[in-house]
């Protein structure tokens, strides 16, 4: 298969569930749902750099169901001169839902220190350590209240976009198959610290 063409059938793989997410600090109460819609591949990967291309002028949407029929090839989107800002995240691209099933560090942006390092305007920061690689994924709301999409993915090991933001704790993260309803929980701190107020710092 393709090496785009895997990409883009890991992320419909990933489109089967979602993640139900609690985080705390200070006794607040951070909750929303992360789903994954086929538009939100083209910007995930990275495919809005490649301005020099003229067939990827098309839907986000559009341009996913090529790729997944292999209609968009690895071999096209590469003769892009700018393919090299993919960077890391097109090479790490299908252990997106493995970097989503861990429990890493989760930050709560602020908007005003982000824009030192980024124009990304997003919600929620996952930074994740892979081998020697320091990997960022960034959240933002959809139109429906509570449910995030992932609007940003790539690698970055000289600049700490966690510099400014406030640390969340993970109350709690569940797995959910959007088509069978099976909930897989893959952190729970509530259930464990049922008896005593939990320790949100």
């Amino acid at each position: 298969m393709d090496k785009l063409q895997e990409r883009a059938a890991a992320f419909k793989r990933l489109m089967n569930y979602k993640y139900n997410i609690k985080l705390g600090r200070k006794n607040q109460l951070y909750e929303f749902t992360i789903d994954f819609q086929k538009n939100d591949f083209f910007h995930l990967i990275g495919l809005q750099k490649l301005i020099d291309l003229r067939f990827l002028k098309r839907s986000a949407e559009h341009i996913f169901n090529e790729c997944l029929k292999g209609n968009i090839t690895y071999s096209m989107i590469a003769k892009s001169q700018y393919f090299n800002e993919l960077g890391y995240r097109f090479e790490y691209f299908n252990q997106l839902e493995s970097i989503l099933d861990s429990n890493n560090l989760i930050f709560k942006c602020n908007k005003n220190s982000m824009q030192i390092y980024s124009r990304i305007a997003a919600d929620y920061m996952l930074q994740h350590k892979k081998e020697d690689l320091l990997f960022y994924l960034f959240t933002a709301q959809r139109n429906k209240a509570n449910t995030q999409f992932c609007k940003s993915f790539f690698e970055n090991s000289t600049t700490d976009y966690s510099r400014g933001q406030t640390r969340l704790t993970l109350l709690y993260k569940e797995k959910v198959n959007i088509k069978t309803e099976e909930r897989q929980i893959q952190y729970d701190r509530l259930t464990a610290n049922k008896k005593d107020k939990p320790n949100i710092k």
